[in-house]
């Protein structure tokens, strides 16, 4: 997956990446680490309720520090760069300098089918199962005892942990005359969007005639089901153990938290959050926070929570 790169980086060369002023002394930066464990050469970020445990900062050399506001601390062997949002900056400079991914390899023991297309660049990890009817588009990532069967288009630069199902039929059954349990014949499609993340053990049902969407930039953590017939828009959020049943429409850049349960044929609008084991019951409208069983609107969702939520 991602692999550390052991360059020495000056703390000027990651400023000027920034496009920002390096403040105090310029030195080599050896590792990235948290504000907890840091050592000399450290390169580190503060979130806005991290501080500086000033003992620490005295008994190390050479720390590089991204933060929203300038320091108080006048070490000397501490380095800072004032940037908007540390977070995302730190994350920027860490793919940058510090890690890159594995190799591109497919592996001997994946079983690919003839038919299947794929792009260039794409790795395919160890025991994985591609249909013949699947499409992957060029440089995604696919890991370990994957199975990708049916009628299924997964975009560029996409990203499937270990052990996720793609394409399943779908669990959806009727009474007939006679009382027993019918399967509808699951027939349609599952398309993928490009930079989407699917996280290990995660199920995403083909659909019954329509097609299964998830959009770009569709974020899927670890253990998540994801029914047949469903729509995920763009830039959306699903964090881990959450169950998305079968016909349901989540808008753009939402944020659905861990082991929230969404029942069939709801509607969620765009920019909504749903709460950590929240129950869905019926559709949620527009930029609201919602929580509780049955999910409940608590308050709309805050600008500064939707400033990445560019159309």
């Amino acid at each position: 997956m991602y692999k550390i790169k052991y360059l020495d980086i000056f703390a000027s060369e990651i400023a000027e990446f920034l496009g920002l002023k390096l403040i105090g002394k310029d030195f080599v930066v050896k590792y990235p680490s948290s504000v907890n464990n840091f050592g000399n050469k450290a390169f580190l970020y503060l979130s806005e309720n991290d501080t500086i445990p000033e003992k620490k900062i005295k008994r190390h050399k050479d720390v590089l520090i991204l933060t929203a506001k300038k320091l108080s601390s006048k070490h000397d062997g501490l380095s800072y760069i004032i940037v908007d949002n540390p977070r995302v900056k730190f994350i920027n400079v860490l793919n940058e300098f510090f890690v890159e991914y594995d190799s591109v390899v497919i592996s001997p023991s994946a079983k690919i089918d003839a038919n299947a297309r794929i792009g260039y660049g794409v790795s395919i990890g160890e025991n994985t199962v591609i249909g013949p009817e699947v499409i992957i588009g060029n440089n995604s990532r696919i890991m370990n005892n994957v199975v990708i069967t049916g009628r299924v288009r997964i975009g560029n630069n996409c990203f499937i942990k270990h052990n996720s199902t793609i394409g399943s039929t779908g669990y959806d059954f009727e009474l007939d005359e006679d009382g027993k349990l019918i399967h509808f014949p699951h027939v349609g499609k599952i398309s993928i969007g490009d930079n989407v993340w699917i996280g290990a053990n995660t199920c995403i049902e083909s659909s019954a005639i329509d097609d299964t969407v998830i959009e770009d930039n569709v974020k899927i953590d670890d253990l998540v089901q994801i029914g047949s017939n469903c729509v995920v828009k763009k830039g959306t959020m699903i964090t881990a153990g959450a169950i998305i049943s079968r016909q349901v429409v989540i808008g753009r850049h939402c944020l659905i938290a861990p082991n929230a349960s969404i029942r069939d044929s709801v509607l969620i609008g765009n920019k909504v959050t749903i709460g950590i084991g929240a129950v869905v019951i019926r559709d949620l409208k527009d930029k609201g926070v919602y929580a509780g069983n049955p999910a409940r609107l608590l308050r709309k969702r805050k600008e500064e929570q939707q400033s990445h939520d560019k159309k």
